[in-house]
């Protein structure tokens, strides 16, 4: 399995090409919930905060880190946390959407372009397939932090499955149109239940801290992702010659 099969040969696109873990510039100008300060020394010191903050949360967990451990962690004074946020939880809250907009935004870019229009169907399962190990892999502290928080706060787990499913519904959308002869509510059915199978998987994977230990589910394992787009198109029938995109 080590050789990838023809129809994945131009899915080259970097998905999660932006490190959004390592640019907090990126976090805060995507987050809906605030509003970045005009002066540099402002904009550098909140920067700091939400940098340490998603450092202390993902290596310490959202519920065991205090608002004081951000502010040395920082190098700020506590103060100075406490004029941008009101709370450790409206940090996490613009974290979160500041990633969540940013991913969206590229998921959509790839979706809507013109490789995309003229690809076949296997090579939208492969998109889909790279959409959902890409961001694992370039940003594991947060979504390991996200995933975590699910189970506890019920809005960032309605919020979390309302991504997934747009995610769903996009690649749903381009099959149906590249495959007219499929029942198109079957075809989404499919697409939903795979979305949700692969990434049940590759959360299990990404939510230990060492990562999952057991043999072909690591995320540094290429075998992982190419054994999930394997059983994608076996389940979503794509695995014939007969597949091909209707441009």
């Amino acid at each position: 399995m080590n050789n990838p099969a023809p129809h994945t040969a131009r899915m080259k696109a970097d998905l999660g090409a932006l490190p959004f873990e390592r640019d907090p510039a990126i976090w805060l100008a995507n987050s809906s919930s605030y509003v970045i300060p005009q002066q540099q020394r402002s904009r550098l010191a909140l920067e700091r905060i939400v940098a340490a903050s998603l450092r202390l949360f993902a290596d310490k967990g959202f519920e065991a880190t205090k608002v004081s451990e951000i502010a040395q962690e920082a190098g700020v004074p506590i103060g100075t946390v406490y004029q941008r946020f009101a709370d450790k939880s409206a940090i996490l809250q613009t974290i979160i959407e500041g990633f969540r907009a940013l991913r969206m935004r590229e998921i959509r870019g790839f979706v809507g372009s013109e490789q995309m229009r003229t690809a076949s169907p296997a090579e939208v399962v492969a998109l889909h397939v790279n959409i959902i190990f890409s961001s694992f892999r370039t940003d594991a502290g947060l979504l390991r932090l996200i995933e975590r928080r699910r189970l506890e706060d019920r809005q960032t787990h309605l919020d979390q499955s309302n991504a997934n499913d747009e995610v769903a519904a996009m690649i749903a959308d381009l099959l149906i149109a590249k495959l007219p002869d499929r029942d198109p509510a079957a075809l989404r059915h499919r697409v939903f239940y795979m979305h949700s199978i692969i990434r049940g998987a590759v959360v299990w994977a990404a939510l230990p801290d060492c990562g999952e230990l057991g043999a072909g589910l690591q995320l540094s394992d290429p075998d992982f992702a190419a054994a999930a787009l394997e059983m994608a198109l076996a389940y979503l029938g794509l695995d014939g010659p007969e597949d091909k995109a209707s441009a």
